[in-house]
């Protein structure tokens, strides 16, 4: 059988940042005069596209503009963050999956420049076949980058929200959903995909059966 190649989504799944994300979400909130969130009421509701989710919680962009201006401003206060941090086990499973040979890659709706740069800030860059990312701050879908990367052969996706679950199937692939990121495990298993709790439970040999 032909090995399958394994497509990692970034934010949430090799990177923890929920609690980044979600101190740079309230702090958009509470200068909007909205309720804050608390991690499980963010992780109940996160969803794709992003600026439908900030739409849910009562923020409105009177253009197109101030959305684009909201994203940049909100990576800015996320890049300063020191609760970033890899998953644990992120790194064995990358270097794990390096060590048979298999080509991986990641798949993510974060802006390319700034995947790029924290794929090297945590010494993942090297071990990457190929880094798609979005062209801006809007964190749209990724079903179309999906297509783009045209790859052959079996795929495993490797994500941790239900909108990795909807790429995998568009694309036929295969996905192993993780609920250690920005969704609930109680959500992610409505997908009908395998849910892990960690990546430290992967288990590559099962996956490659």
């Amino acid at each position: 059988m032909t090995p399958p190649t394994i497509v990692w989504d970034f934010n949430g799944t090799l990177l923890d940042d929920v609690r980044a994300c979600l101190d740079s979400l309230n702090s958009f909130l509470r200068a909007h005069r909205l309720p804050t969130l608390s991690r499980d009421d963010y992780r109940r509701r996160f969803a794709f596209p992003v600026a439908d989710f900030y739409q849910s919680l009562g923020m409105r962009f009177a253009t197109p503009f101030d959305w684009e201006a909201l994203g940049e401003s909100f990576h800015l206060r996320y890049l300063f963050s020191p609760h970033l941090a890899l998953q644990p086990g992120a790194r064995e499973a990358v270097s794990a999956i390096r060590a048979r040979g298999l080509r991986q890659g990641v798949l993510s709706a974060l802006e390319q420049g700034l995947l790029e740069v924290q794929l090297r800030q945590f010494g993942l860059l090297g071990a990457m076949g190929f880094v798609c990312g979005s062209r801006n701050y809007e964190g749209a879908s990724k079903e179309a980058a999906a297509r783009a990367l045209n790859l052959q052969g079996p795929v495993l996706l490797i994500g941790d929200t239900l909108h990795d679950a909807e790429v995998a199937r568009a694309q036929g692939w295969r996905c192993l959903l993780c609920s250690a990121g920005h969704q609930s495990p109680e959500r992610l298993r409505a997908a009908g995909y395998p849910v892990i709790d960690a990546l430290t439970r992967l288990d590559l040999d099962a996956l490659l059966a």
